[in-house]
Order: structure tokens, then C-alpha cells, then sequence
């Protein structure tokens, strides 16, 4: 895929417009609000910043890469998934991602993506569990991005989901939004420098997240699916 195709499909996959799924859910933010531990913009963005530190990379994009680096090897990537749902203990964050990943596998499989059909089928016999990191790279290889696009892309696509929710909930404004995908580009930037390691490697450390997370399972009244 040339430079301005790759440039192009990011747009295309990156917009809020794309049908992800991702509108229904806040990955904790929505209890860690009502408990007022975040409160504001500072609040939101200190817990991206968490997020994207202690999970994203040196979990997802660790998953999402040796996904994509496997597309071909489903026996491996199988492995991932099995992997990646052990190690998020979180039932809510689980089953989110979950879900998350069976949309995304069947919105391309609507696109015409065969890939998406194959691994559908492995997630119905119980073959898979189609996290959404797996299925990122797994689709994003398949649709010609490169490794460092597609990692790009799914953090890119993480600010956006959690600002959006943040944006729902009162807790910011679309100029807030606009700032703050500005501000996480040196970060996030950083972070794709990192080595990718070995998968059994992979860990994450967002207690306040997951403990909120397991909260809002009992929560009476809920806008979002966690």
C-alpha cells in the first residue's frame, strides 16, 4: 500500500464516524465519575495517560502487534486471545473487549473482509475469544496496513473512544477533546518507539480502572456498558 493510501485508510478506520462499536463504552470512566474521582478535563486526561502508560502499551499494543505479525498463523493468534482474556481479570473490561472485537470483525466482514468470516467462525465454535486488540491486528494486516500504522491507529482510536465518553458525561467540551488529542500525540509518539516483546510478557497496572470497572457492574443506573 503506497504512503497516501496507508494516510488515507487511517483516516477512514480512525473517524468516530467508522462503525466500531466503541459509542457504548467508557472503560471505567463512566463509576470513576460518579465516585467524582475525575471530575474535569485534568481528571480525564490524567487517566488516558494511565491508560495509555500502564495498559495500552505494554498490553494492547503488544497483543495488537504480534497479532498482526501472526494474521496467518490462527493457531497462534488463538493463543493471543486465550492469552489476553486470562490477564484481564476485570469481567466487565473482558467482556468489553470482547465485544468490542466481534463488532469490529463484523464490520469488516460487511466490507467484504474474509479474514473477519474465518475468525467469526472460530469465535462462534468457541475456538476464540476475539479481543479487540487481536482483532485490530488481525484486520488491520488484512486491509494492507503496516504494523506501525495499525498501532497507531488502535491508540489514536483509544483517545478518541475514552473522550467521548468523557464528552457525554459532562466532563468536557469538543475544544477539550480537540486539545487533548493534540496534547497525547508526544506520548503516544514515545510509546510506538518501545520494543515489541515476547508475548507471554505482556502486562498492565490500572487498579483504579479495574476496581471501578468491577463496581459498575452494580451500578443502578449506567449510561455506558462499563
Amino acid at each position: 500500500m503506497i504512503e497516501e493510501e496507508q494516510i488515507l485508510t487511517l483516516l477512514q478506520y480512525g473517524d468516530s464516524f467508522f462503525p466500531s462499536g466503541a459509542v457504548s463504552f467508557s472503560w471505567s470512566l463512566e463509576m470513576l465519575k460518579n465516585d467524582n474521582v475525575i471530575t474535569s478535563i485534568n481528571g480525564v486526561e490524567n487517566f488516558i495517560e494511565n491508560q495509555l502508560l500502564e495498559r495500552w502499551g505494554p498490553f494492547e499494543r503488544v497483543v495488537l502487534a504480534h497479532s498482526h505479525d501472526c494474521t496467518n498463523d490462527f493457531e497462534a493468534v488463538i493463543h493471543i486471545d486465550q492469552l489476553v482474556d486470562c490477564m484481564t481479570l476485570a469481567s466487565e473490561l473482558r467482556n468489553g473487549s470482547k465485544r468490542l472485537g466481534s463488532a469490529l470483525l463484523s464490520t469488516y466482514s460487511k466490507l467484504n473482509t474474509s479474514l473477519a468470516d474465518h475468525y467469526l467462525d472460530l469465535i462462534n465454535n468457541g475456538q476464540a475469544h476475539g479481543h479487540l486488540p487481536v482483532a485490530q491486528g488481525l484486520m488491520w494486516n488484512s486491509i494492507g496496513l503496516s504494523r506501525k500504522s495499525a498501532l497507531t491507529l488502535s491508540a489514536h482510536s483509544f483517545c478518541v473512544s475514552v473522550l467521548g465518553a468523557a464528552l457525554r458525561l459532562g466532563l468536557v467540551g469538543h475544544i477539550d477533546c480537540q486539545k487533548s488529542l493534540t496534547h497525547f500525540r508526544k506520548l503516544i509518539t514515545e510509546i510506538l518507539t518501545w520494543p515489541i516483546p515476547d508475548i507471554e510478557n505482556i502486562h498492565a497496572f490500572t487498579p483504579f480502572a479495574d476496581i471501578a470497572s468491577m463496581r459498575h457492574e452494580n451500578a443502578d443506573a449506567r449510561l455506558f456498558a462499563n
